[in-house]
């Protein structure tokens, strides 16, 4: 994806997780700070020249659906754009260090992914706060590198 469709995103999920009650909504609101995390580490990781700023939209590792003018989008394999999630897939060069704390306050926003959303394990307010304050940190820096807007 561009620059620009990563700040859309950021901004609708974050509008749409605003609506929600963190506790009584946990799976939405979560799903929703998930993904507006990784598209702000997708946007940073594109502005600092690390991915590529394609039109085109990761659906695995490696697999991208591409654009096509003579018809609807094909999966392709393609070179590095996005990522699904902080390290899945690895991405080479030196990640500058506002860009690795984004990664890790996205890490710490995913180590409950599996146990509160998957699993058996039930958000609390003290996960919900610790979730909250990642999503804030990773955002915070992405303003920061962004600047408010695109290139």
């Amino acid at each position: 994806m561009k620059i620009d469709s990563h700040l859309d995103k950021v901004r609708r999920l974050g509008a749409a997780r605003d609506r929600l009650d963190p506790l009584d909504d946990f799976e939405l609101w979560f799903w929703a700070g998930m993904h507006a995390g990784t598209h702000a580490v997708n946007a940073a990781l594109h502005h600092a020249g690390l991915t590529r700023d394609d039109e085109v939209f990761a659906t695995q590792p490696g697999v991208y659906l591409v654009p096509r003018a003579d018809g609807p989008p094909r999966e392709a394999l393609h070179p590095l754009a996005d990522v699904l999630h902080v390290g899945r897939p690895h991405v080479p060069g030196e990640i500058p260090p506002d860009i690795a704390r984004m990664m890790h306050a996205m890490e710490v926003i995913e180590q409950y992914r599996d146990p509160c959303v998957r699993g058996e394990r039930a958000p609390t307010a003290g996960i919900v706060a610790e979730c909250d304050a990642a999503l804030r940190e990773c955002l915070g820096l992405f303003e920061k590198r962004i600047g408010g807007g695109g290139r």
